[in-house]
């Protein structure tokens, strides 16, 4: 079988650039066991041609990682790269195959996305391995090695398929792989580590990560990085529910963060020092090794633990620190790092985990005097001499993400009030005045935001734990009781206004204040309500100054859909990071939208029911950790059903239907009926999904009719009507996410 070189000359140089960058680490004091990690680090990235190795000639050999069973038919195998006496490394050239079956519904249409194929059954004739489990024992017990040199023409294969260019460390990692694999080897056991590219396919199992099992895909052939199709907890034996993958297990959780800090530039915006005292509680049975995390721009000058430098490991310009204690520690246990940094051009400015539950916040500043920094719960501002002024900052709400304002000119303040009698105070900034271009009049910025306030409190209730708004003319990041939205900003009012004009903009601020950084999901798996529903409350707001405008920014998301699909790019909604920004949003928008039109009463034209779940779904989510299975048991209390048909197809899965419509008005007897032809295409065969239908009067009077279309053919018939329809209307109110064609017989 003949299978495609994986190599380019963009990969080649791209390897050698990345070595060259990323070749160094940040280590502190070394102590035996820095000094152990660091050749260890070193050896498993010695050149493969280096030093005997062992051959295997093997037939018929087995071995099975968790949901992965690889066989080797026949071939060789060769051991390389030799830490305590034992190989780290692994390349097969022969005939073999790979199974994996995904125990998960929204897992498998993942990795559908984007493999198309929803199982691994991926025969092979090369395959390059990483590993500190057993997988050598496990040879050793069936074949005998022989002591040789690695071939040259198993080198030059391995160089040619591009077997290591995936595990190497590049800034497209989320972690680095290097040190996944090391601090699995300080304790080598069946258990450990198992890395392998096959094909244009990864398998990494991993059991010191959140979610141990991971499967990932060359998308295009020459890409830089692999794209992540699957995530799952290790040991599933049976299928688990879509809305269960959630229950992760983080080795950490984070308790606290305390920051006393020094800003400085020329526009305040410099971090020239931090120190951060970061508390993490350990929820592992046990650790010796933390992960943690701060914005590659920071630059890391020491870390401490109980008062002295620990050792950790840092490559440049990686999010990722790995902490390597000086013993091991246990399940609730809380241990407390001090980070020092310094840096530029960054957005989060503290440590964090895997795990982003939000932290109790203590915060000190000392700035440059004179300039003006806005966040919530900021205190009194003094003197501190040498040029600098100090506040501090304790927020009583937590947060997973604390940003601030980091520059204002001098500014006067603008109070207006709501109409819940909640202040809003507009700050205005002498820089900023009627002859700037793009600036936008103080009539329309101040009366759109006002507006969108009293809507959105109307609709969902105060903002969570604020009792005052400041609306700021500069940024986009808003925390509570702070609107960020620009003053000055450009836009097209002929290609705008359709679309809802400048409420789109301060729509879309303001949703922040109900869903923004007091949202507490548990994962990333949540990650598209963050987008989506802040996004969502701000279309209801534009459709309650105009319903056109609503229908074209769901058109405008739709498109974008479309152009992703067109890319095969398109993801489940739920697989957060995975599916990307756009998919989260626009998607999203369209997940509410849709389970609006479920809620709807067609009878009375009432959008109450919906009104009261997304109320209630503020609620849930501010301030308290929910994951998806929350939201879908709301959604089910309030619409009084059984609501996993819909999940399984507008969260957990990525396909969108296509339909074929033919109709027909035809009269029996002294009666006029509605027939319909509906071929549905691009879903599974047990899709369904209720739709309105409107048939007008012969007056134009609407006629709204809710029935569910079913797998890939579905005939409807409508009436008796007294007198002919005038129209029939398909997917009224685009009650449904679909691409249609409609024709009449």
């Amino acid at each position: 079988m003949y299978l495609p070189k994986r190599i380019s000359f963009t990969k080649i140089l791209f390897s050698a650039l990345a070595l060259l960058i990323f070749s160094s680490t940040t280590i502190s004091a070394k102590s035996e066991i820095m000094k152990k990690f660091d050749k260890i680090y070193k050896d498993i990235d010695v050149d493969l041609l280096r030093g005997p190795i062992e051959e295997f000639t093997v037939k018929d050999f087995t071995y099975k990682k968790d949901l992965a069973t690889f066989h080797f038919a026949e071939g060789k195998i060769y051991l390389v790269r030799y830490v305590d006496e034992r190989p780290t490394t692994a390349i097969f050239v022969g005939t073999g195959n790979v199974s994996i079956e995904v125990p998960s519904h929204a897992e498998r249409m993942t990795l559908q996305s984007v493999t198309k194929d929803s199982v691994v059954n991926e025969p092979f004739e090369y395959c390059f391995i990483r590993m500190a489990d057993d997988f050598d024992l496990a040879l050793k017990e069936k074949f005998t090695p022989e002591i040789k040199d690695l071939k040259w023409r198993v080198y030059q294969q391995t160089k040619e398929e591009m077997g290591e260019f995936f595990f190497k460390p590049t800034i497209f990692e989320r972690v680095d792989n290097y040190y996944q694999i090391t601090k699995c080897l300080f304790e080598r056991n069946a258990n450990g580590y198992f890395w392998i590219d096959f094909n244009r396919y990864t398998y990494a199992y991993d059991p010191t990560c959140p979610q141990q099992v991971v499967i990932g895909y060359e998308f295009e052939p020459g890409e830089l990085e692999i794209t992540e199709a699957v995530f799952l907890n290790a040991g599933l034996t049976d299928e688990i529910s879509s809305s269960e993958l959630s229950n992760i297990t983080y080795p950490t959780t984070p308790v606290s963060h305390k920051i006393e800090l020094e800003m400085g530039g020329a526009s305040g915006d410099k971090l020239e020092w931090a120190q951060t005292d970061f508390r993490i509680a350990i929820d592992a049975d046990s650790l010796r090794f933390v992960s943690t995390f701060l914005h590659f721009n920071l630059k890391l000058d020491s870390i401490y633990f109980d008062g002295k430098p620990v050792d950790y490991h840092r490559r440049k310009d990686f999010k990722f620190i790995g902490i390597i204690l000086p013993k091991y520690y246990y399940k609730n246990d809380t241990l407390t790092f001090t980070y020092w940094y310094h840096g530029t051009k960054f957005d989060y400015i503290m440590p964090y985990v895997e795990n982003r539950l939000a932290t109790e916040h203590t915060l000190k500043f000392n700035v440059p005097k004179g300039y003006n920094y806005l966040m919530p719960d900021m205190g009194d501002v003094g003197y501190a001499g040498k040029g600098l002024d100090t506040f501090s900052v304790a927020p009583q709400l937590k947060y997973s993400e604390f940003y601030y304002q980091g520059y204002a000119t001098n500014f006067d303040t603008l109070s207006k009030v709501s109409k819940m009698g909640i202040p809003i105070d507009f700050l205005k900034t002498s820089s900023i005045n009627k002859n700037t271009n793009c600036f936008v009049p103080d009539e329309l910025y101040e009366s759109s935001m006002i507006n969108a306030f009293d809507f959105m409190s109307s609709s969902v209730g105060a903002p969570i734990g604020t009792f005052k708004i400041n609306v700021f003319p500069e940024g986009f990041t808003s925390m509570p009781g702070l609107v960020e939205m620009p003053q000055i900003i450009c836009y097209n009012p002929g290609y705008s206004e359709p679309m809802g004009g400048f409420n789109i903009l301060s729509g879309h601020a303001m949703a922040r204040q109900w869903f923004g950084h007091q949202l507490k999901p548990y994962s990333d798996k949540e990650e598209w309500f963050e987008k989506a529903a802040a996004e969502f409350l701000s279309l209801l707001f534009i459709e309650s100054e105009s319903s056109t405008a609503y229908y074209n920014n769901l058109m405008l998301h739709k498109d974008s859909l479309y152009k992703i699909d067109q890319l095969n790019r398109i993801r489940p909604l739920y697989a957060g990071d995975r599916a990307g920004k756009k998919i989260n949003t626009n998607k999203g928008v369209w997940f509410f939208h849709m389970l609006r039109m479920l809620m709807f009463d067609k009878e009375t034209f009432s959008d109450q029911t919906f009104s009261k779940f997304f109320h209630r779904l503020c609620l849930r989510t501010n301030g308290k950790i929910y994951t998806n299975k929350d939201i879908i048991e709301l959604a089910e209390k309030q619409y009084g059903a059984d609501l996993s048909w819909f999940f399984d197809q507008w969260l957990f899965n990525y396909t969108v239907p296509k339909f074929e419509v033919v109709y027909d008005i035809y009269k029996e007897g002294d009666k006029y009926f509605v027939n319909a032809e509906i071929e549905t295409s691009k879903v599974a065969k047990s899709f369904s999904m209720p739709m309105l239908f409107n048939i007008a009067k012969a007056d134009g009077t609407p006629g709204l009719f809710r029935e569910t279309v079913n797998g890939s053919h579905t005939s409807l018939k409508f009436g008796p009507f007294d007198s002919e329809p005038s129209s029939f209307t398909f997917n009224e109110f685009y009650s449904v996410l679909c691409d249609s064609n409609v024709k009449k017989k």
